[in-house]
């Protein structure tokens, strides 16, 4: 058997499969004969030996890309590589999965106070969230000083205005780049003192001068082109990977989820 008439798409599920695995441990040599069995029933084991090194080869590939991408986001990847390279481990909490399907499966009210909740425990001062409207797609604001980060003199006096948009998804579709450019726009307008974001903050808050940041929380997951869109225009893109770590690493986690449960 050619191991180049084996179709990409097998490949990437074989891929997926791996990546989306609640093994501790995978050997992937194994991994992959056993899912190629599965998706081509048919062939023998002479012609699973002979594609079999080329297979893992394409779907280290593959793995190696989501771990990187889970670099970029600032979260711990499912699986990471051993020392022996062809040998995967769990590296990521099982814990942080569950967190994240719970975010996933919130209603919208909830995940407003949940917005509300991560910005406050990341340091962000006088978090106020509006009520659901279409005013500019501005949901929430506060205000994030950074001398509370250092005791170096440098940063005092210097804070951020954070204003962002609160995307709850009750559906399997991903966040993509349209939705990251649509807030990029509004979040432009608001830096300019135009649009009708402006009136979603409060009076305080439009006054002060300090440098705006544009964040999106949402608690499905996005896109690829989303990411790169949020990197091109500045805007901050936490999903329900990012949010699932913050919360795991939160000391009032339990508290938040005893909230949650019985609302």
């Amino acid at each position: 058997m050619n191991p180049k008439a084996v179709d990409i798409k097998i490949i990437r599920e074989i891929a997926e499969e791996t990546w989306n695995s609640h093994e501790l441990n995978i050997d992937l040599g194994d991994q992959c004969e056993r899912l190629l069995k599965e998706h081509l029933p048919h062939i023998s084991d002479w012609e699973i030996c002979e594609a079999s090194e080329d297979i893992e080869r394409k779907v280290k590939f593959h793995i190696r890309r989501e771990i990187a991408r889970c670099s970029e986001k600032g979260i711990t990847p499912r699986y990471e590589f051993s020392e022996v390279s062809n040998v995967l481990y769990r590296a990521r909490d099982i814990r942080i999965d569950e967190i994240k399907s719970e975010v996933r499966n919130i209603n919208w009210r909830s995940f407003e106070d949940l917005c509300k909740y991560l910005l406050e425990v990341n340091g962000i001062e006088g978090v106020q969230i509006k009520k659901r409207s279409k005013e500019g797609g501005i949901d929430f604001c506060g205000l994030l000083r950074m001398h509370k980060f250092t005791q170096r003199i440098l940063l005092e006096g210097l804070e951020m205005r954070v204003i962002g948009q609160a995307r709850h998804r009750s559906t399997d579709k991903k966040v993509g780049e349209p939705e990251i450019k649509l807030f990029a726009k509004q979040y432009y307008d608001f830096r300019s003192g135009k649009g009708r974001g402006q009136k979603a903050v409060p009076e305080w808050f439009r006054k002060l001068k300090s440098p705006v940041v544009g964040t999106f929380i949402t608690n499905a997951e996005c896109t690829k082109d989303a990411y790169t869109a949020a990197k091109e225009e500045g805007i901050i893109l936490k999903g329900g990977d990012e949010i699932a770590e913050d919360l795991a690493h939160s000391p009032e986690l339990a508290k938040w989820l005893s909230a949650e449960r019985l609302a």
